[in-house]
């Protein structure tokens, strides 16, 4: 097998470890692999690397090492999707890597002779309009704060996730009330929104736990759609405080988690559109489950397979006593803000 390593230059460029010659190129050297390294000058580039060389092997095995963050990986999947001889594996640099968190984080996954004879390992992917995302894909908030984080990357200071953070903060004055139609599974959800996501993972914006019992592997996705019907300063905290640091904000009867295959989302006026990572503006968004639709390399030290055996890591959904009906109904429904603010919408 021909294992490809797809480097983003740019990515990581602050890291005190040089990824490539200190673990990559020893490790490879050391088991002997058939390798090659390829450093992108763009994002179309490195897809049509990963492209070009699934294709030259005509159906024989083929892995590509996504080495970056999670835009590198989200590069490498798309062009690697279409190839059922092609696997994919990670190799994290900079900040980001939300994807690897699961399988034990940039520890486990930087020891590049553990990661080389990881397992090959079909997992779910989803279907995002004409794009896949292995992670995550959402509208509302948290897409529009993910588009605004380039930006904050320019302020002096700000790196890894206190870039999503000050986008969440500039976000919350004007992006956190959406009037989208949204359906899951067909079942309609009703309006308005702050944001609607699926998982098929528990984490993104660098370290948030948005769906806590997402699994790739389970043949279903987690929808956590959150609704708006609390006033600003109700929804700061719980946002800021439950979302953003604490990862139980499912726990309020204003957010909506379900299993399924599919989500339709719906938007009045366009909206950004996060696709693990990758932004733009659309005016709907269609997601659904590839079942096993990529083959990813879990590396050889990853405790995951024992931990889904023994349940350390499971699946089971466990929202607490507030999304009891009568508490769910008084605290959304009987809100006296969704009474006034959300008339509208009813």
């Amino acid at each position: 097998m021909k294992h490809y390593f797809v480097i983003n230059p740019v990515s990581g460029k602050a890291d005190k470890i040089d990824v490539v010659n200190d673990l990559i190129v020893p490790a490879a050297e050391k088991l002997g692999i058939d390798y090659e390294l390829y450093y992108t000058k763009s994002k179309k580039d490195g897809m049509d690397y990963v492209t070009a060389k699934a294709e030259e092997a005509n159906g024989e095995p083929v892995r590509f090492y996504a080495v970056g963050g999670d835009g590198t990986l989200y590069d490498v999947v798309n062009a690697a999707y279409p190839f059922k001889n092609a696997e994919v594996a990670a190799v994290p640099k900079g900040s980001g890597n939300d994807w690897i968190r699961l399988f034990g984080g940039m520890d486990t996954f930087l020891d590049l002779e553990s990661n080389i004879q990881g397992t090959p390992t079909k997992l779910d992917v989803i279907k995002v309009n004409d794009e896949i995302a292995i992670n995550q894909a959402s509208m509302g908030f948290d897409a529009e704060a993910c588009s605004e984080q380039g930006k904050m990357k320019k302020l002096p200071g700000a790196i890894g996730h206190f870039t999503y953070t000050l986008a969440g903060f500039y976000c919350m004055i004007t992006r956190v009330k959406h009037d989208f139609d949204v359906e899951i599974d067909g079942q309609k959800i009703p309006g308005p929104f702050i944001f609607a996501v699926g998982c098929n993972s528990r984490w993104y914006g660098s370290g948030i736990q948005v769906a806590k019992w997402a699994l790739p592997d389970d043949g279903k996705l987690d929808f956590v759609v959150t609704r708006r019907t609390m006033n600003w300063l109700r929804m700061f905290i719980v946002m800021m405080f439950h979302w953003n640091m604490g990862g139980d904000f499912y726990k309020y009867p204003f957010v909506e988690y379900i299993r399924g295959d599919k989500m339709v989302v719906k938007a009045k006026k366009p909206s950004q559109i996060n696709v693990d990572g990758e932004c733009h503006a659309v005016d709907s968004m269609t997601m659904e489950l590839d079942k096993g639709g990529i083959t990813f390399v879990i590396p050889q030290k990853s405790t995951y397979f024992e931990d889904r055996k023994n349940g350390t890591i499971n699946g089971d959904i466990d929202l607490g006593k507030k999304h009891g009906k009568f508490c769910k109904k008084f605290m959304t429904e009987l809100d006296p803000y969704n009474i006034l603010c959300n008339r509208k919408y009813r």
